[in-house]
């Protein structure tokens, strides 16, 4: 197709929304204003990108109301939900990381994501977007040492995850976990400070990460990971496997409201 020719497409494309625009609410006509840009639709083409711009809608509303509201008060508002749609965007059209990573619109998006790596591989910042030996962590150290990470282990009825590491800059942490009270036998999740370091395991920039935690003397090993969704469009699972010790494996996404 000549240049001519494609530009002839995608104005014809882009007239073709604007008219749909004008009929729609002005909230949603400005909102579809500001994200059908031509080059998602000269990248994806219509059918693609509107099947994308539906659950990216999806996950942005999901989010919104999650942050107002609670994840146990929103009817969508679970980091699996809103993180599989999100991913189901991207999946569909390549040009919906950037729109993710870079769009005013996405905001409530990337806040309920952002203690999740997984949020990471959806923008396109971490390479890694599927469980292969050929995956590439180029780059993934840099997310850790920023801070703002969070890893759950699986969760545990009324009580929740019994380990949550929540890692900050330069190296702390903290690390959370379940404890029973010997004389009331109350359960509370008990807070301690720990310090962390990722490394490369194998010398290779784009090879896989050892992470390190230190807390109340403790020190534990694990190895970066990441597992498939459940379909093939679902959001990728980022894991903390323990490498010996007691520790349970942590994950980038967790159940939540579990009772």
């Amino acid at each position: 197709m000549t240049s001519l020719a494609r530009l002839f497409a995608v104005t014809s494309l882009s007239a073709t929304f604007l008219a749909i625009g004008c009929a729609a609410p002005a909230e949603d006509a400005a909102d579809e204003a500001v994200e059908q840009t031509e080059e998602a639709l000269s990248a994806c083409g219509a059918a693609k990108y509107n099947a994308a711009l539906a659950h990216y809608k999806n996950a942005v509303a999901w989010s919104k109301d999650r942050n107002a509201n609670g994840v146990c008060n929103s009817e969508n508002g679970l980091l699996w939900n809103i993180a599989d749609e999100a991913s189901r965007a991207v999946m569909t059209c390549g040009e919906f990381r950037n729109v993710i990573k870079t769009s005013p619109w996405a905001a409530p998006l990337r806040t309920a994501l952002a203690p999740s790596l997984t949020l990471k591989s959806l923008t396109g910042e971490l390479l890694v977007i599927k469980d292969s030996q050929w995956a590439n962590w180029t780059g993934v150290d840099r997310h850790f040492q920023k801070g703002g990470l969070v890893f759950w282990a699986r969760a545990e009825g009324a009580y929740g995850p019994a380990v949550r590491l929540e890692l900050g800059a330069n190296g702390k942490a903290t690390w959370n976990q379940l404890v029973m009270n010997d004389v009331t036998g109350e359960i509370t999740l008990k807070a301690e400070p720990a310090t962390f370091t990722i490394a490369k395991t194998n010398g290779r920039e784009s090879g896989p990460r050892t992470v390190t935690v230190v807390h109340g003397g403790k020190t534990q090993k694990f190895t970066l990971g990441v597992q498939n969704g459940f379909q093939y469009n679902d959001a990728p699972l980022f894991t903390l496997q323990p490498v010996g010790g007691t520790a349970p494996a942590l994950f980038s996404l967790v159940s939540e409201c579990d009772a």
